[in-house]
């Protein structure tokens, strides 16, 4: 083929990308890939038309001419795969819609004989369309970005949850999508989440059998749900009572340690915060309070007197468990508060809480507190009580440097006592009766 003299590397560039849209038609998905490359560096229009080509193979995968061994959705697949590399070269984003739509296109498959066919459609135009519905109390003028599932639908994935609870919360997982930091995007569908989890919390307790699977449903449940840093509604404050109402229950098949677990992700993060705050209410023995909009009331024990009540328990994983939940529902660092609280002590001069407080894990703070707490010492009684009870030399998870620092105020203060030892031995020489008179006669 004869090309014009200077266009070759242009004459080249439209012959490869005429080479590929064979391979397309062809079905030579490997020899396509091949040319991706080349084509992305190509001039004109070429690049942008090889992108719009990838994007039509990614949406209409049904499209594709595909042996026996794969599929329309997995071979949509790679060709994401492809793009997103592409888009990546060209500082852009793939769209999130691409990845969850053919996302549930290929978890449908393995879903096929669990879910009937028209709930299946239902949820893939859940997933792909968005529609106003009703948002939690007080929160009248927002709205939701989620079209609203039929009960059957629901009731279907809660019977999936039972059945199979990790394609379920996969299915869960894209439904509800990524989380806006608002809690609103999906109430409806979480909102239904949240009463199937009360529904069978009441069952666990009921004197019928629970039919199997009920656990593993609320465990898997409990993965998928969103919720923001002021949790909405009343709702979710009464599904925590209520999961720690089930979990202290004698004979309860629910362990707290697995449920923590389930709702320790980056998007729970308020529901985990109001689980410990109803937990810090519970062993404080304060009753639960909150207010009309759901939010935790400010209402707290003192917080120096609370966090010495909890290191003092014998049992330290009880007392960690309930320092922890206590912090996070005051949203301060349990260091923080330890060191805090050690310094109140110190102030009060409370010697033996202190020194009870600091007695185990939080030992090699106490040199920290010895410096930190100095300049509150109000007499060298004081001081000395400070460094006997925090003191200790041979702690070998001290800092050298603070111990040195703590070994020099310890010299400091043997000198000042032997100073006013001194003093006072000089005192009690000059008030005695004959060495009065002496001195008088000898000035005499």
């Amino acid at each position: 083929m004869n090309h014009p003299f200077g266009k070759e590397e242009a004459a080249s560039q439209k012959q490869l990308f005429g080479f590929f849209c064979e391979c397309l038609r062809r079905g030579e998905w490997e020899l396509a890939q091949a040319c991706v490359p080349q084509l992305q560096e190509g001039q004109g229009d070429i690049p942008k038309r090889v992108e719009d080509i990838l994007q039509a193979l990614v949406v209409c995968p049904n499209l594709l001419r595909c042996g026996q061994d794969i599929n329309p959705q997995r071979l949509a697949w790679v060709w994401l795969l492809v793009l997103e590399k592409w888009l990546a070269h060209e500082k852009k984003l793939l769209p999130v819609v691409f990845r969850r739509k053919l996302e549930f296109l290929l978890l449908s498959e393995d879903l096929q004989g669990d879910i009937p066919e028209n709930i299946l459609k239902e949820l893939y135009e859940t997933l792909t369309q968005g529609a106003v519905g009703p948002v939690p109390d007080g929160n009248p003028r927002k709205e939701s970005c989620t079209h609203h599932l039929s009960s059957e639908a629901i009731s279907v994935l809660w019977d999936l949850l039972r059945q199979s609870p990790q394609p379920a919360q996969a299915l869960l997982e894209l439904l509800l999508g990524e989380d806006d930091g608002t809690g609103l995007c999906h109430w409806p569908l979480q909102n239904a989440l949240v009463d199937l989890i009360r529904k069978a919390l009441r069952a666990l307790q009921g004197p019928d059998s629970v039919p199997p699977g009920v656990v593993d449903a609320i465990y898997g449940a409990l993965r998928t749900l969103r919720c923001p840093a002021e949790p909405l509604g009343v709702e979710l404050r009464l599904l925590c009572e209520e999961l720690l109402e089930a979990c202290m229950t004698e004979g309860s098949p629910l362990r707290e340690e697995r449920l923590l677990s389930c709702l320790l992700h980056k998007a729970s993060r308020g529901l985990v915060s109001l689980y410990g705050h109803t937990y810090a209410e519970k062993v404080t023995e304060k009753p639960p309070r909150a207010t009309a909009s759901g939010k935790v009331s400010p209402d707290h024990l003192d917080p120096e007197r609370a966090m010495l009540a909890l290191f003092s328990n014998p049992n330290p994983a009880q007392a960690w468990k309930v320092a922890y939940f206590y912090c996070l529902s005051n949203n301060k660092h349990f260091l923080e508060q330890i060191l805090v609280t050690a310094l109140t002590l110190l102030k009060e001069e409370d010697f033996p809480n202190l020194g009870c407080l600091l007695d185990r894990e939080f030992r090699p703070l106490s040199c920290l507190l010895v410096l930190l707490g100095w300049t509150h010492c109000q007499s060298l009684e004081s001081a000395k009580r400070l460094l006997q009870t925090l003191h200790r030399t041979q702690d070998p998870g001290c800092d050298e440097l603070l111990r040195d620092a703590c070994d020099g105020l310890w010299a400091h203060l043997e000198v000042l006592e032997w100073c006013i030892q001194q003093s006072r031995c000089c005192k009690s020489l000059l008030n005695l009766p004959g060495q009065v008179s002496t001195v008088s006669v000898q000035y005499s």
